[in-house]
C-alpha cells in the first residue's frame, strides 16, 4: 500500500509539473508577442508646416546717430532740449557771435589790404621792366652807362621777389578769411538731417571750450536691432533672410525686416565665440525707441508638408526612409525631407496624411496642434553669460 501510495505522488508531481512549464511556456509567449506590440508605436502623420528659427535679444539702436561737438569756442545763446526735433538744416545750437563776426570783418580788410599791396608790386615791377627795356637800347648808342643798365636789372630783380611776396600775403590773407567765415559759420550749428536730440550736454548760457560734446542726435525713423549668435547657428543665417520683431513696447504687434548684415568675425564671450546679426526697422511712429530691448527670431527655413517626428525618419548618407504600419505590417519607404528642428520634421514627398508612421523608442509622442497647423519651432541657442539656452 505505501508503494501504491509514493507512486500515486510521484504521477501527480509529474502532472503538475507539466501544466505548470506549459503555463509558463504560453505566458511567455503570450508576453514576448505583448512586448512585441508595444515596441512598434505609431503616430499619425498629419498636413502642417515646420518652420526652424534662431532667435536672440537685442537692444534697439538708433539707424543713424552723430555726436555734435563745438567747432569754436564761445557762450551759447540758444540749446535745444532732450526729445527736440529738427529737419535738416534747421540750428540746433546758436553761440554768441560778436568776436567771431569781428573777426571775420578784420580778416576781411586784411586781405584787401593784401591785393592792394600785390596790385602796387605789380605796377612796380611793370614800370622798371618797360625803364629797363628802353635803358638797354640806349647802352648801345652810349647814351646810358653800363652801370645805370645794371642798377636798373637789380631793382626788377627786387620788385619781382616783392611781387611774389605781395601774391604770399594775398594768398595767407584768403585763408585766414576762409578760417574766419568758417568760424562764424560755425556759431551755428545746423541739423546735419532730420532727427532727435537724444541727449544734450549744454543749456543757454554755458561756455565752451572748442571740441566740446554738446549733444546726441539721432534718427530713429529707422532703427537697428543687433542680436547675438553663437557659432554653432551662425552658419544658417545669411543677409536677407526673413526677420520678425517683438517687444514689450509692441504689444502683440510684430515687426517684419531681413537679416542687415551678419559680422565676418567672432567676439569670445565668457569663453564662447559670438557673432552679431542686425537689422533695421521702419520706425516712423516711434514705437521703439533706442534703449529698448526686443527679440528678434530669423526664420532660417520653413516648409509645408506631412509632419513626422524628427526620431522617425533614419538617413543613409543622403536617403531618408520612414518605416509605415500598413495592414499591421511594418514596411519602409524612401521620403524626400524639408525643414527639420529636431522634433518634427516636414516631409515633402513619399508618405501621405493619415499614414500610421513607426517612432522608435518612444512609449507615448503626439504631433500638437500648433505644430501640425502652423509650426513655429525654434532651434535654442545659447546666450552668452546666462549659463543656458533660450
Amino acid at each position: 500500500m505505501k508503494r501504491k501510495k509514493s507512486v500515486w505522488i510521484v504521477i501527480v508531481l509529474v502532472i503538475a509539473g507539466a501544466l505548470g512549464g506549459g503555463y509558463f511556456y504560453v505566458s511567455k509567449n503570450d508576453s514576448e508577442k505583448s512586448r512585441e506590440e508595444q515596441e512598434i508605436l505609431t503616430v499619425e502623420a498629419r498636413t502642417g508646416s515646420v518652420s526652424v528659427l534662431v532667435e536672440g535679444p537685442s537692444v534697439v539702436e538708433p539707424y543713424l546717430s552723430q555726436s555734435i561737438r563745438s567747432k569754436i569756442g564761445g557762450v551759447i545763446v540758444e540749446a535745444p532740449e532732450e526729445g527736440d526735433t529738427f529737419k535738416k538744416g534747421e540750428i540746433i545750437v546758436r553761440f554768441d557771435n560778436t568776436d567771431v563776426a569781428k573777426s571775420y570783418r578784420q580778416a576781411e580788410i586784411k586781405l584787401e589790404q593784401a591785393r592792394v599791396n600785390r596790385d602796387k608790386a605789380k605796377d612796380l615791377l611793370a614800370r622798371l621792366r618797360e625803364d629797363l627795356t628802353g635803358k638797354e637800347k640806349l647802352l648801345s648808342t652810349g647814351a646810358v652807362s653800363k652801370s645805370e643798365v645794371d642798377s636798373l636789372k637789380e631793382a626788377v630783380s627786387n620788385a619781382e621777389y616783392s611781387l611774389k611776396l605781395a601774391e604770399l600775403q594775398v594768398t595767407d590773407a584768403a585763408l585766414a578769411l576762409e578760417t574766419a567765415k568758417d568760424n562764424l559759420d560755425s556759431a551755428k550749428i545746423p541739423a546735419p538731417f532730420d532727427g532727435i536730440v537724444l541727449k544734450t550736454n549744454v543749456g543757454r548760457g554755458d561756455l565752451v571750450s572748442p571740441g566740446s560734446l554738446l549733444l546726441l542726435y539721432a534718427d530713429i525713423s529707422k532703427v537697428r536691432l543687433q542680436a547675438e549668435v553663437d557659432e554653432f547657428d551662425i552658419g544658417k543665417v545669411k543677409p536677407g533672410q526673413p526677420v520678425t520683431i517683438t517687444s514689450d513696447a509692441l504689444g502683440s504687434t510684430k515687426l517684419r525686416s531681413k537679416v542687415e548684415r551678419v559680422s565676418p568675425q567672432a567676439e569670445v564671450v565668457n569663453n564662447i565665440s559670438i557673432f552679431k546679426i542686425s537689422t533695421v526697422v521702419s520706425n516712423r511712429e516711434r514705437k521703439l525707441m533706442p534703449g529698448m530691448s526686443a527679440d528678434i527670431s530669423v526664420l532660417i527655413r520653413s516648409d509645408k508638408g506631412v509632419v513626422v517626428p524628427s526620431k522617425a525618419v533614419s538617413t543613409v548618407r543622403t536617403r531618408s526612409y520612414i518605416k509605415v504600419l500598413e495592414s499591421g505590417e511594418v514596411k519602409t519607404k524612401r521620403v524626400k525631407i524639408g525643414a527639420d528642428d529636431g522634433v518634427n520634421v516636414a516631409v515633402l514627398e513619399g508618405l501621405e496624411a493619415g499614414e500610421q508612421v513607426v517612432v522608435p523608442g518612444s512609449s507615448s509622442f503626439s504631433l500638437g496642434s500648433s505644430t501640425t497647423s502652423a509650426g513655429s519651432t525654434i532651434v535654442p541657442i545659447n546666450i552668452p553669460g546666462t549659463g543656458g539656452a533660450k
